[in-house]
């Protein structure tokens, strides 16, 4: 009798699995967005929020946040984590691409925009959306974006022989996502990863990951 084929864990959108595998365990950022949203007067927007590693961080120390991401299973995610959590968290679903049909339920003191989510806008993009939070948010507000610096990570990366793979065990998944290469255009900045999954019955799946990020300086 063959073993039952599955694709991923049942309780789990694809998108949230990524993100928990390759980013869920990232911590050295967190102090700095809690030190931002504890000197904010007000509510603090986290653009790009995901399934919520920063959000849930945040919510947790007792900052008021407002999660905005355009996936829905992402936000759905997130909001079944804070609720076994105990943390009321509310996302707000909207496409930062489309910055004029973002609507929000108050006006933030702050914005971050961790894991360089700015940096998958294109040239008309960025300024669009800072313009439409220049509406939205309160005045004097202010805003915080990360942006990769390329030759930091190019130094890093030819520093090591070998990069170890972000892994993870998922309700008897083991998932498994090796950084391969990194591309540096004049444009664009491609971050290549082999992502692995192995099923709680021994069937494995690869695919090939591209991030591909605009260049922006700070």
């Amino acid at each position: 009798m063959s073993a039952p084929r599955e694709t991923h864990p049942p309780d789990l959108e694809e998108a949230a699995i990524w993100q928990l595998v390759e980013f869920g365990s990232y911590e050295a950022d967190l102090p700095i967005w809690l030190e931002l949203a504890e000197a904010a007067d007000g509510p603090v927007l986290e653009l790009g929020a995901g399934a919520g590693r920063v959000s849930l961080h945040l919510a947790a120390e007792g900052v008021k946040v407002i999660p905005l991401d355009r996936d829905p299973g992402l936000s759905s995610q997130l909001e079944a984590s804070a609720s076994e959590r105990g943390i009321s968290l509310s996302p707000v679903i909207a496409d930062l691409g489309s910055p004029a049909d973002v609507r929000l339920p108050g006006e933030p003191a702050l914005a971050i925009g961790p894991l360089h989510f700015i940096q998958e806008l294109d040239d008309m993009g960025r300024p669009a959306l800072l313009g439409r939070l220049a509406e939205l948010m309160a005045p004097g507000a202010t805003i915080a974006l990360t942006v990769v610096d390329e030759t930091t990570l190019l130094s890093a990366g030819a520093a090591s022989t070998q990069i170890l793979p972000d892994m993870r065990e998922l309700d008897g998944w083991v998932y498994s996502s090796e950084p391969l290469w990194v591309q540096v255009g004049d444009e664009t900045l491609t971050v290549r990863r082999l992502r692995e999954r192995v099923s709680p019955y021994g069937q494995m799946e690869r695919t090939v990951h591209d991030d591909i990020l605009r260049r922006v300086s700070p």
